[in-house]
Protein backbone atom coordinates (compact mmCIF):
# COMPACT_ATOMS: atom_id res chain seq x y z
CA UNK A 1 0.00 0.00 0.00
CA UNK A 2 1.58 3.61 -0.78
CA UNK A 3 1.82 6.06 1.32
CA UNK A 4 -0.89 9.09 1.49
CA UNK A 5 0.51 12.63 1.01
CA UNK A 6 -1.05 15.84 0.84
CA UNK A 7 0.74 17.00 -1.92
CA UNK A 8 -1.10 14.30 -3.92
CA UNK A 9 -4.70 16.50 -2.52
CA UNK A 10 -5.68 18.66 -5.42
CA UNK A 11 -5.55 22.32 -4.59
CA UNK A 12 -8.35 23.84 -3.91
CA UNK A 13 -9.23 27.17 -6.15
CA UNK A 14 -8.26 29.80 -3.61
CA UNK A 15 -10.93 33.31 -3.71
CA UNK A 16 -9.71 36.64 -5.08
CA UNK A 17 -11.86 39.46 -4.06
CA UNK A 18 -11.70 41.76 -6.83
CA UNK A 19 -13.20 45.27 -7.60
CA UNK A 20 -13.27 49.27 -8.31
CA UNK A 21 -12.21 51.36 -5.35
CA UNK A 22 -12.71 55.16 -6.08
CA UNK A 23 -9.59 56.95 -4.76
CA UNK A 24 -9.16 60.82 -4.93
CA UNK A 25 -6.60 59.96 -7.75
CA UNK A 26 -9.61 58.67 -9.68
CA UNK A 27 -11.13 54.42 -9.99
CA UNK A 28 -8.99 52.28 -8.95
CA UNK A 29 -8.68 48.46 -9.54
CA UNK A 30 -8.01 46.11 -5.96
CA UNK A 31 -7.44 42.41 -5.70
CA UNK A 32 -7.14 40.96 -2.71
CA UNK A 33 -6.54 37.17 -1.18
CA UNK A 34 -6.70 35.95 2.32
CA UNK A 35 -2.94 36.75 2.44
CA UNK A 36 -3.55 40.38 1.42
CA UNK A 37 -3.12 42.88 -1.27
CA UNK A 38 -2.51 40.85 -4.67
CA UNK A 39 -3.01 43.71 -7.29
CA UNK A 40 -3.64 47.69 -7.37
CA UNK A 41 -4.10 48.95 -10.88
CA UNK A 42 -5.41 52.96 -11.81
CA UNK A 43 -8.18 52.80 -14.07
CA UNK A 44 -12.19 51.23 -13.94
CA UNK A 45 -11.45 48.43 -16.19
CA UNK A 46 -11.20 45.30 -13.63
CA UNK A 47 -9.38 43.20 -17.09
CA UNK A 48 -5.99 43.14 -16.79
CA UNK A 49 -6.48 43.15 -13.29
CA UNK A 50 -7.66 40.12 -13.48
CA UNK A 51 -5.63 38.59 -15.98
CA UNK A 52 -3.01 39.27 -14.16
CA UNK A 53 -4.54 37.73 -11.06
CA UNK A 54 -4.89 34.78 -12.94
CA UNK A 55 -1.18 34.39 -13.73
CA UNK A 56 0.10 35.07 -10.21
CA UNK A 57 -2.47 32.75 -8.90
CA UNK A 58 -3.28 30.09 -11.28
CA UNK A 59 -5.87 28.39 -9.35
CA UNK A 60 -7.95 31.43 -8.01
CA UNK A 61 -11.40 32.03 -8.02
CA UNK A 62 -11.91 35.50 -8.94
CA UNK A 63 -15.16 36.38 -7.20
CA UNK A 64 -16.53 40.73 -7.88
CA UNK A 65 -16.92 41.41 -4.37
CA UNK A 66 -15.90 44.75 -2.32
CA UNK A 67 -12.35 44.03 -1.79
CA UNK A 68 -10.46 43.84 1.36
CA UNK A 69 -8.42 47.45 2.03
CA UNK A 70 -10.25 49.12 0.12
CA UNK A 71 -10.73 51.34 3.13
CA UNK A 72 -6.57 51.25 3.65
CA UNK A 73 -6.61 52.61 -0.25
CA UNK A 74 -8.56 55.10 -0.30
CA UNK A 75 -7.20 56.43 3.04
CA UNK A 76 -3.57 56.37 2.25
CA UNK A 77 -4.10 57.82 -0.57
CA UNK A 78 -6.17 60.83 0.92
CA UNK A 79 -3.28 60.68 3.51
CA UNK A 80 -5.28 59.75 6.21
CA UNK A 81 -3.17 56.50 6.89
CA UNK A 82 0.50 55.83 7.31
CA UNK A 83 0.46 52.32 7.77
CA UNK A 84 0.94 49.13 5.20
CA UNK A 85 -0.91 46.51 4.84
CA UNK A 86 -0.06 42.83 4.38
CA UNK A 87 0.42 42.14 0.46
CA UNK A 88 0.37 39.18 -1.38
CA UNK A 89 3.93 38.43 -2.97
CA UNK A 90 2.66 35.13 -4.81
CA UNK A 91 3.62 34.73 -8.51
CA UNK A 92 6.54 37.12 -8.07
CA UNK A 93 10.30 36.57 -9.17
CA UNK A 94 12.12 35.51 -5.99
CA UNK A 95 14.25 38.88 -6.38
CA UNK A 96 10.90 41.15 -7.10
CA UNK A 97 9.68 39.96 -3.56
CA UNK A 98 12.88 40.73 -1.79
CA UNK A 99 12.89 43.99 -3.46
CA UNK A 100 8.97 45.19 -2.48
CA UNK A 101 9.91 43.30 1.05
CA UNK A 102 12.84 45.71 1.41
CA UNK A 103 11.09 48.92 0.12
CA UNK A 104 7.79 48.22 2.55
CA UNK A 105 10.89 48.22 5.36
CA UNK A 106 11.84 52.50 4.51
CA UNK A 107 9.70 54.17 6.68
CA UNK A 108 7.19 56.97 5.83
CA UNK A 109 9.52 59.94 5.82
CA UNK A 110 12.35 58.05 4.60
CA UNK A 111 14.02 57.27 1.50
CA UNK A 112 16.58 54.75 0.18
CA UNK A 113 18.52 54.76 -2.95
CA UNK A 114 17.92 51.45 -5.68
CA UNK A 115 21.68 50.74 -4.24
CA UNK A 116 20.72 50.30 -0.93
CA UNK A 117 17.67 47.81 -1.54
CA UNK A 118 19.83 46.03 -4.32
CA UNK A 119 22.42 45.55 -1.09
CA UNK A 120 19.63 44.98 1.27
CA UNK A 121 18.71 42.05 -1.03
CA UNK A 122 22.11 40.48 -1.09
CA UNK A 123 22.41 42.08 -5.02
CA UNK A 124 25.55 44.68 -4.65
CA UNK A 125 25.38 46.64 -7.79
CA UNK A 126 21.72 45.30 -8.93
CA UNK A 127 20.49 49.09 -8.40
CA UNK A 128 19.48 48.52 -12.28
CA UNK A 129 17.32 45.70 -11.58
CA UNK A 130 15.89 47.00 -8.43
CA UNK A 131 14.76 50.25 -10.33
CA UNK A 132 12.88 48.04 -13.21
CA UNK A 133 11.41 46.14 -10.41
CA UNK A 134 10.11 49.41 -8.95
CA UNK A 135 8.89 50.05 -12.34
CA UNK A 136 6.69 46.81 -12.68
CA UNK A 137 5.53 47.15 -9.06
CA UNK A 138 1.77 45.94 -9.29
CA UNK A 139 0.90 46.51 -5.78
CA UNK A 140 1.83 50.56 -5.02
CA UNK A 141 1.33 52.39 -2.92
CA UNK A 142 1.29 48.82 -0.19
CA UNK A 143 4.79 49.15 -1.48
CA UNK A 144 5.91 52.73 -1.67
CA UNK A 145 8.04 52.70 -4.42
CA UNK A 146 8.31 57.05 -4.49
CA UNK A 147 10.36 56.49 -1.44
CA UNK A 148 13.39 54.80 -3.21
CA UNK A 149 15.50 57.68 -5.24
CA UNK A 150 18.94 57.39 -6.89
CA UNK A 151 21.59 58.12 -5.14
CA UNK A 152 23.53 60.72 -7.46
CA UNK A 153 20.44 63.29 -6.89
CA UNK A 154 17.93 62.22 -4.39
CA UNK A 155 15.54 61.92 -6.98
CA UNK A 156 14.20 60.22 -9.54
CA UNK A 157 11.20 60.05 -11.99
CA UNK A 158 7.86 58.27 -12.50
CA UNK A 159 7.92 58.26 -16.26
CA UNK A 160 5.85 60.40 -18.01
CA UNK A 161 3.25 61.57 -15.70
CA UNK A 162 4.19 60.78 -12.42
CA UNK A 163 7.07 62.97 -11.67
CA UNK A 164 4.67 65.56 -9.80
CA UNK A 165 2.55 63.06 -7.42
CA UNK A 166 6.37 61.36 -6.81
CA UNK A 167 6.63 64.73 -5.73
CA UNK A 168 3.79 65.47 -4.01
CA UNK A 169 4.00 62.22 -1.57
CA UNK A 170 7.38 62.98 -0.84
CA UNK A 171 6.99 66.34 0.44
CA UNK A 172 3.56 64.81 2.27
CA UNK A 173 6.08 62.49 4.30
CA UNK A 174 8.02 65.88 5.32
CA UNK A 175 5.10 67.22 6.95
Amino acid sequence: MGRWSWDAWPAMPEPIAFGTVETAWGPMQLATTSRGILLIERGDDPGRLLDAALRRVPRAEPQAAPPGFADWLTGWIAGRRRDLPPVDLRGLSTFEAAVYQAVREIGWGDRATYGDIAMSVGRPGGARAVGGAMARCPIFPAVPCHRVVRAADGWSGWGTSGDARKRALLDREQR
